[in-house]
């Protein structure tokens, strides 16, 4: 496989099809990582505000939990009092919202990465310029498909984080912390072991919508184009990971300048001056931001173009010719 041609081909195909470039910015939606924050607290004795662990002894001797019984009565009188009628409902329907937002951001973000694979086979077949339109019909008899199977991937990897983590917490709070160090090597050996799973999954979806295979055939033949190819696959691996992740880290930078007019109103000590702060802040955040997703979405599309052309150089898969459901007979090239 010519590597120079793969990654000059895919920025000639996302330049004459800008249109991809918005299935680059939908893709991203379903590739998004959250996260989450979170406040300390204390277990104290008898409210005198001694920590439980100063005093050189295990809290968990008895085999329970410090504070639960106490948590459990605060539960008992909130849920019993006049606060919850009001904030039940918002919660629920805080629950409802983003339920319905991250069902949305799924179906965005399967669509994006179809269109993506397929815009980039049209625009092999000689199909351009692309509309959003005809990519768009094209992807949507793969949706189930593809997205089946990044939901199966995606739970069985949560359901092996959670039987990892589980065990880890609870032993690191047994242990005072001690369980959890002995862990991080088990963490630090994920992080390739999920590179590795991120690279066969790519070519399971490419092969999906390419060679318009079932999806344990698409693994099948991820896992084969990745295990016959180790080396080409994973040279453009670390172009993508590591070129893709500077470039995003780049892109989002400027987002960083959002914070200047902040800490300047912060360290003013004025509420005036904190409020034209925070005021300014939240304009630059509006013109930053549609700024950083359509460059994310250009990144996004050139990388789902370039695991696209990988896969089709690798198989020697041309455009021009349809492919049988039983492709997986043949030799790979």
């Amino acid at each position: 496989m010519n590597l120079g041609e793969v990654l000059s081909k895919a920025w000639k195909i996302i330049w004459k099809n800008k249109v991809l470039w918005i299935f680059g910015i939908l893709s991203s939606c379903g590739r998004g990582g959250g996260g989450g924050g979170g406040g300390n607290s204390n277990f104290n004795t008898d409210g005198s505000g001694d920590n439980l662990f100063n005093n050189g002894n295990n809290p968990f001797s008895d085999g329970k939990f410090p504070g639960m019984e106490e948590f459990g009565r605060n539960m008992e009188q909130f849920f019993n009092g006049s606060e919850a009628q009001t904030w039940i409902p918002i919660v629920i329907g805080l629950f409802c919202l983003i339920l319905i937002l991250s069902l949305v951001f799924i179906f965005l973000g399967t669509i994006g990465r179809i269109g993506l694979i397929k815009g980039t086979l049209l625009a092999e077949n000689g199909q351009t310029p692309l509309s959003f339109g005809q990519v768009w019909s094209a992807s949507t008899a793969y949706f189930w498909r593809v997205f089946l199977l990044n939901l199966v991937i995606g739970l069985v990897v949560g359901a092996a984080i959670l039987i990892l983590l589980v065990p880890g917490i609870i032993l690191s709070v047994a242990t005072m912390g001690v369980g959890m160090l002995c862990l991080i090597p088990v963490f630090c050996l994920l992080i390739p072991i999920s590179l590795v799973i991120n690279v066969i999954i790519e070519q399971a979806n490419v092969a999906m919508v390419v060679e318009n295979l079932g999806i344990m055939d698409a693994v099948k033949r991820g896992w084969r184009v990745c295990r016959e190819n180790l080396g080409p696959i994973a040279v453009i691996a670390l172009i993508v990971l590591i070129g893709g992740g500077i470039v995003s880290l780049v892109i989002t930078l400027p987002l960083i300048l959002v914070l200047i007019p902040v800490f300047a109103g912060v360290i003013s000590n004025d509420e005036t001056v904190l409020t034209g702060a925070l005021a300014t802040a939240g304009i630059m955040l509006c013109c930053l931001v549609p700024v950083v997703i359509a460059l994310e979405g250009v990144l996004q599309s050139y990388i789902g173009s370039v695991w696209t052309l990988t896969f089709m150089r690798l198989t020697g898969n041309n455009p021009q010719d349809s492919v049988p459901l039983n492709v997986l007979d043949n030799p790979i090239s």
